[in-house]
């Protein structure tokens, strides 16, 4: 095997590996987010019936639906950087785009 195929697979398996993290990455947010929106309900109604207190009811509701966004918008960067390609891509259509109109006129 040449240097240069060694390099290519190095990078595939790079690709793949960054791939791999962003699906695992993915099914984590959903599985513990599915979790909390269906313990939601419970801890809520724990808490109604222990405290009277109704600005921690909704300072634990208002946790509770802000670590979906917050993970969200972490989730998104991690795909941005995953899928960076696609954009690198788009780049050269835009370039191939102009320098085809550009020659058209």
């Amino acid at each position: 095997m040449e240097y240069s195929d060694r390099i290519k697979l190095r990078r595939a398996h790079k690709r793949v590996e960054a791939l791999k993290g962003f699906y695992k990455h993915l099914l984590i947010y959903c599985i513990v987010n599915l979790a909390l929106f269906i313990v939601r309900g419970n801890i809520l109604q724990f808490f109604q019936s222990e405290t009277p207190d109704k600005n921690f009811i909704a300072w634990i509701d208002w946790n509770i639906l802000i670590v979906p966004v917050f993970w969200g918008i972490w989730l998104l960067f991690h795909a941005a950087k995953v899928f960076s390609y696609k954009l690198k891509f788009i780049e050269n259509w835009e370039k191939r785009q102009m320098e085809k109109f550009l020659n058209e006129q």
